[in-house]
């Protein structure tokens, strides 16, 4: 059994929608001039040092993002691939994605390993367990999967980028307005089937977690210990069921770039787990929402791109 409760409003709530109105309203002009400005920086970004080989400019970016994408995932324990989605800026989809999903397992198993007292599985009577949002998640996905071949998944994408956005600037401004008390394995694997799917459309399956914990008011430690072995589990199936469908992309030059690019991941995800620890629960929660509204604005950009 379970509850919401809404507390009173602040004068925030007005300005909320007003920015959401706006939002609307200048959405064609920002894709646009946006459109320009990463044509441009990606024209300038990709000249390459030889013919045939990457330019400079292509590894210094790639280098930085990934760095950061391990900051971010080490600091709150996703959102690597909301940050490393820029690399899709330089790099055909088919070599990206899997470099990132791979990286990201990598830059979450180094998270788990640092930080395993914080994980756990199964749930007791002090703590809860990532396990039934798992096995909801993994039933998930492949209606995630179909969503993304049979329908225009930059509606769905850019809706719940809006939807991130929104709710991350909300509860920034309005801390502690909305609670929510829903809980148990029913519960658990509900969201975990939610993020399922979300993860199959978008990869960001994630995000639903991260905000269902955020409204129960869930400690930083009970968060990472339940959404870090979900992200690793969504991902290690993707990446074998990318495997079976088309092993190609496992070529020489996807193992090559994940070589030279994982010593960078793990040095950012080192330095993020290590701002981690200095955090409070309330920072701790303001960051995981700054992150929640980057996501979203991610997606939003994905799709009007």
């Amino acid at each position: 059994m379970g509850s919401i409760i809404l507390k009173r409003p602040r004068v925030a709530a007005p300005a909320i929608a007003l920015l959401v109105v706006a939002g609307v309203g200048f959405a064609p002009v920002i894709g646009h001039w946006a459109t320009l400005w990463l044509r441009g920086t990606r024209f300038m970004l990709s000249a390459p040092l030889v013919d045939g080989g990457p330019g400079l400019g292509v590894i210094l970016f790639v280098s930085v993002v990934l760095f950061l994408s391990g900051v971010v995932s080490g600091l709150a324990g996703f959102a690597f691939s909301a940050v490393a989605a820029c690399v899709l800026w330089l790099l055909p989809p088919l070599q990206a994605v899997p470099l990132v999903m791979l990286l990201s397992t990598c830059n979450q198993l180094m998270s788990i390993s640092q930080l395993r007292r914080e994980i756990r599985l199964f749930s007791t009577d002090e703590h809860e367990g990532a396990l039934p949002y798992i096995i909801g998640g993994l039933a998930g996905v492949p209606l995630g999967v179909a969503l993304l071949r049979g329908l225009p998944t930059n509606w769905f994408a850019g809706g719940l980028g809006i939807f991130l956005v929104v709710y991350g600037v909300f509860m920034l401004t309005l801390p502690g307005w909305v609670r929510i008390s829903l809980s148990g394995s029913k519960t658990a694997g509900g969201v975990g089937f939610l993020g399922g799917i979300v993860g199959g459309f978008s990869g960001f399956g994630a995000s639903a977690l991260v905000v269902y914990l955020g409204l129960r008011n869930v400690d930083k430690s009970t968060t990472r210990g339940i959404t870090q072995p979900y992200i690793v589990a969504m991902q290690l199936v993707s990446l074998g069921v990318l495997g079976w469908v088309a092993p190609s992309v496992f070529n020489t030059f996807f193992w090559i770039m994940w070589a030279v690019t994982l010593p960078v991941v793990l040095l950012g995800t080192s330095t993020g787990i290590t701002l981690y620890r200095r955090l409070s629960d309330h920072n701790f929660r303001r960051a995981v929402l700054l992150l929640l509204v980057l996501s979203g604005m991610s997606l939003v950009a994905k799709a009007l791109i």
